[in-house]
């Protein structure tokens, strides 16, 4: 099987490898399964690699790495900046230097969502400036919804961000998800 690590080496230039051969026939080995990207030793790998360099952008940009940090009594992840030592952040728990990796990843950033009423009184969503959605007047008492429509919104396009908060996620929600999603395209109720 293709080392995870070989996925991200490979020059954008080389052609891919060939598909590992899914035959289990005369071996009687059961057939290839693809990696899931929801498997945890899947989703470990990318804690492993090396990160890219540091741009001179903002300080929060990343891009950042949790890592075990070794010496201290109790457990400790560190979670460290390209180019950076010692690290920003300890935490007792891998989980929550995920989470705040993939935060500090969206910190920030502009709200690009808002409401606001119009002469009519309709209160709109707005999205970078464009009305995407009516609300009912309760909607405003949200008042933290545009903030985290903006996360979310940032989430779903900052693929290192992404996938630190994958790695946060708890395995039972996890494959719970992969049911839903699985569901969801047999276009079944979720």
């Amino acid at each position: 099987m293709r080392r995870l690590e070989d996925e991200f080496t490979r020059s954008p230039s080389s052609s891919p490898p060939p598909p590992p051969s899914s035959s289990g026939g005369s071996s009687g080995q059961p057939p290839h399964e693809p990696p899931n990207a929801f498997d945890r030793e899947f989703l470990d790998t990318f804690s492993r690699r090396e990160p890219a360099p540091a741009t001179p952008e903002a300080d929060n940009a990343g891009p950042w790495r949790v890592t075990a940090l070794h010496g201290a009594r109790d457990p400790r992840w560190g979670l460290i900046a390209a180019g950076e030592r010692p690290p920003r952040f300890s935490f007792r728990e891998p989980d929550v230097a995920f989470l705040t990796s993939a935060g500090l990843t969206l910190a920030d950033r502009p709200s690009r969502f808002k409401f606001l009423r119009d002469a009519a009184g309709t209160l709109h969503l707005m999205h970078d400036g464009h009305s995407v959605g009516t609300a009912a007047p309760a909607a405003e008492q949200s008042e933290h919804l545009p903030l985290v429509l903006t996360a979310l919104a940032n989430l779903r396009v900052q693929p290192e961000a992404l996938a630190h908060f994958l790695l946060a996620v708890p395995d039972e929600v996890l494959r719970r998800c992969g049911v839903i999603l699985a569901a969801m395209a047999k276009g079944e109720e979720g």
